[in-house]
């Protein structure tokens, strides 16, 4: 049986699927196929390129908020990106992976941009994982777009936040889906980068949803009281996603399935 994770976008929350896969590996669930866009597409990729799940969250935990912030007001973006690309580079440079490219990856992997010149969705399943990742998370107007080719590219969440049609039309037996967006609070948005989320999830709420029909299972960590770029909640996140996980590993149809490759796990290979 082959199976198939979707990672969806969520900022900051997006770091709930630390957890997920970290529970995922405790039992032993094999990922034979990962999808994801913005924060999702940046672990997903990682992890689809070989790096251990408790080195990633190493990294992020130990990496300095500082660092990941390129402020420096421009007509495209309120953080250049730069230097999250630098330490995205960094990282995978120190394990070898600085020019890996997404055909080459140990887990066959696809993220999603979208296309402002053609407003159209653009899925990197070629090509530099790098450029992958640094154009699924070029969230609109606060980190400038991403140039490729006759593109300009942002996060994909803006058409496809969660993607599970393209792991579901690769023929996956058991499709999981991880969803961290959060429902809509009616309350005073806190600040500008509240504003510009809370705009864009309500504009992708109904494509979610729609999405999310054709998972055979959806994780729905406890995230979503946290703001989107709050990233003094790093931990909190990753553990909410440990707790949801360990949740449903014990309902349908995981239960049954890790039950039965108990009894014969070469057939779950």
């Amino acid at each position: 049986m082959r199976v198939g994770l979707v990672l969806g976008g969520g900022a900051v929350r997006g770091l709930a699927h630390i957890g997920i896969l970290k529970t995922l590996k405790k039992y032993e669930i094999p990922v034979d196929f990962i999808a994801g866009t913005s924060m999702g597409g940046a672990i997903g990729g990682l992890v689809a390129a070989g790096i251990d799940i408790e080195d990633i969250e190493e990294f992020v935990l130990n990496t300095s908020s500082y660092r990941f912030m390129d402020i420096r007001l421009n007509k495209n973006g309120i953080l250049r990106g730069e230097k999250i690309a630098s330490i995205l580079i960094e990282f995978l440079e120190q394990r070898g992976l600085y020019d890996i490219q997404i055909e080459d990856l140990n887990v066959p992997f696809r993220t999603v941009s979208v296309d402002l010149i053609k407003g159209e969705i653009v899925v990197f399943d070629t090509g530099s994982l790098v450029l992958a990742i640094r154009a699924t998370t070029a969230f609109p107007g606060i980190l400038t777009p991403v140039s490729f080719q006759d593109k300009i590219l942002v996060d994909g969440g803006v058409l496809n936040n969660l993607p599970v049609d393209l792991v579901r039309s690769e023929g996956l037996d058991l499709v999981l889906a991880v969803d961290v967006e959060r429902e809509h609070a009616e309350r005073k948005p806190r600040s500008i980068f509240d504003v510009v989320y809370r705009s864009f999830t309500i504009m992708t709420t109904q494509q979610r949803r729609a999405s999310l029909q054709y998972a055979d299972v959806v994780f729905r960590p406890d995230v979503g009281h946290i703001l989107a770029f709050d990233i003094g909640k790093i931990r909190e996140c990753i553990e909410a996603g440990e707790r949801e996980a360990e949740n449903k590993i014990h309902e349908e149809p995981l239960a049954t399935w890790i039950f039965h490759r108990s009894l014969s796990p070469h057939q779950y290979r």
